[in-house]
């Protein structure tokens, strides 16, 4: 395989700890394809990260788009310095070391715009709970999950075109989109994405003990039905 394909990864981050920042970024700098970080402060810049070896795009107020904005920046200015495919990891998300050179190599091998893997749910208590069950390349791929080949990005600015209540489900939003659009897509199974999970709902889902520290589950079922309200197909 090449390596001849530029490729960015993108973190949006709000008010994140240092250290969980750190093991996202050590992620990416471990990845055995090389590529660069950026990150994109969403109204609260850590200035830490200025000392990095990544690229630190600083806005000055926090858009309460869970991300969106943020991921649409980073892409933009990566795709101005001429990067030819953009990932996308929360920041307090890791990929697995291979993760970025499985999916380049499945891009290639298949011609295709967009490129998804499956991923591994951690609990917050520190311990696996399995390959998460709810990855589906016909239904629904977490955004953590997506990388988007130049042939794609003309789909990036769906990020903040969506309506604001469709920011909780936007990986659902986007990948609806990319389903649209006909692109030649490849989905490669493996959980090279470790996703942290902080809301109750995937322990529940997971048969797994709920830990003091998780969040309540987001009413997901709200953005659902007025998405299909305003004319869309059901995304759920």
């Amino acid at each position: 395989m090449t390596q001849s394909l530029r490729v960015a990864v993108i973190t949006p981050y709000y008010k994140e700890s240092i250290d969980t920042l750190r093991r996202c970024h050590e992620s990416v700098r471990n990845q055995t394809y090389d590529c660069f970080h950026v990150f994109v402060a969403d109204g609260h810049p850590n200035t830490e990260i200025d000392c990095w070896q990544s690229h630190h795009v600083v806005l000055p107020v926090s858009h309460n788009d869970i991300g969106s904005t943020p991921r649409l920046v980073g892409s933009y200015h990566a795709i101005g310095l001429g990067v030819d495919a953009v990932a996308f990891l929360d920041a307090d998300n890791w990929y697995s070391p291979n993760h970025i050179s499985g999916l380049m190599e499945a891009k290639q091998t298949n011609g295709a715009a967009f490129v998804s893997s499956g991923r591994m749910l951690w609990s917050l208590d520190g311990y696996s709970m399995g390959e998460c069950p709810l990855i589906d390349p016909l239904k629904f791929i977490d955004s953590n999950c997506m990388l988007f080949g130049r042939e794609a990005f003309g789909l990036l600015h769906q990020w903040v075109l969506m309506p604001s209540y469709g920011h909780l489900i936007g990986d659902r939003i986007i990948y609806h989109h990319v389903l649209q659009s006909g692109l030649t897509r490849v989905h490669v199974p493996r959980p090279t994405v470790n996703y942290l999970c902080g809301k109750e709902g995937l322990y529940k889902l997971m048969n797994q003990p709920i830990p003091a520290s998780c969040s309540r589950r987001p009413d997901y079922e709200s953005s659902f039905k007025q998405w299909a309200k305003d004319g869309n197909p059901p995304l759920s």
